[in-house]
């Protein structure tokens, strides 16, 4: 399970594991795919009216994981936080999407206060005592009894826009494609390119479901049956973008055949790929296909 932790945003924004004073953990998600949809996100907290800490997360800047959570310094009983949450696509001044939450501390409780950017909330306006949560404007203050302890565990349950609730068990399509997903069967006939710096290779893609879409990893390998020749694996991290029927795809994944033998050898060959894409909670899936490179 990955623990994406925001942990000294600001002075105000401090690690206190273990402890049962009063505390609000704010957990953040979203079904909008980082990356793409969403590119950075700015958090404010205020504590009884009071600001207390702003913090961006940028995706280019290599700051924002999503899901994550915000562990919060010990705070007065009966006092309110309260969080506010801009959403903002690449390049853009305007946020797209606006979330925010508030909770009374109650005494002895460190709770979890959930926030999800929604992809239903985008461009939904709602009052200043109302916040947009899958796409209806709803109260924005949440009773401390209706809120759970906090447990790092929730990481694994929330929303993400690969990884739905009821997401299917995982699933890989091995697929080819250099700008878009393309069906791949077997013994269909794959055209290679050269490398700008050596090389040729073959452009594969995926498409999954019921996995992360942030830090996913990937392993490709290939062997050349006819050849009794193994191309050994090779591993990349992995960012997804939402695609149809609620999968999610990569392509432009360069895999190059001829790491060991010339291409004149590899032509009008088949080539068995196998590939496995893991996500950050420990699941994966694995796809095969056998293809024929391209002859002369």
């Amino acid at each position: 399970m990955r623990l994406s932790v925001v942990g000294a945003i600001v002075s105000s924004l401090v690690a206190c594991a273990g402890e049962r004073e009063p505390s609000v953990v704010l957990g953040l998600a979203t079904d909008l795919a980082v990356g793409f949809e969403l590119e950075r996100v700015e958090v404010t907290t205020t504590i009884d009216s009071v600001q207390s800490a702003f913090t961006t997360l940028s995706f280019r800047e290599g700051e924002l994981h999503l899901p994550a959570i915000f562990i919060g310094k010990t705070l007065t009983e009966g006092s309110t936080a309260a969080f506010d949450v801009a959403g903002f696509e690449l390049n853009a001044l305007s946020p797209s999407i606006l979330r925010s939450a508030s909770t009374r501390v109650a005494a002895g409780r460190r709770v979890l206060l959930p926030l999800a950017l929604d992809a239903a909330c985008l461009g939904v306006p709602c009052d200043e005592a109302t916040t947009c949560i899958e796409g209806v404007c709803s109260p924005r203050n949440v009773a401390p009894d209706a809120l759970a302890e906090f447990d790092p565990n929730w990481l694994v349950s929330a929303k993400d826009a690969c990884k739905p609730e009821h997401a299917p068990p995982p699933e890989l399509e091995l697929g080819q494609g250099r700008t878009s997903f393309a069906t791949l069967t077997d013994n269909d006939i794959v055209s290679i390119e050269p490398g700008a710096q050596g090389g040729h290779h073959v452009w594969l893609a995926l498409r999954v479901a019921g996995l992360r879409q942030l830090g996913s990893r990937v392993i490709m390998s290939g062997r050349f049956p006819d050849l009794a020749s193994e191309l050994p694996p090779f591993e990349v991290g992995l960012t997804l973008r939402r695609g149809p029927a609620q999968r999610c795809e990569v392509y432009g994944l360069r895999f190059q055949i001829d790491r060991s033998r010339p291409v004149s050898e590899l032509r009008g060959r088949a080539l068995e790929l196998n590939v496995t894409l893991s996500d950050p909670d420990g699941n994966a899936a694995t796809a095969m296909k056998r293809v024929v490179i391209e002859a002369e």
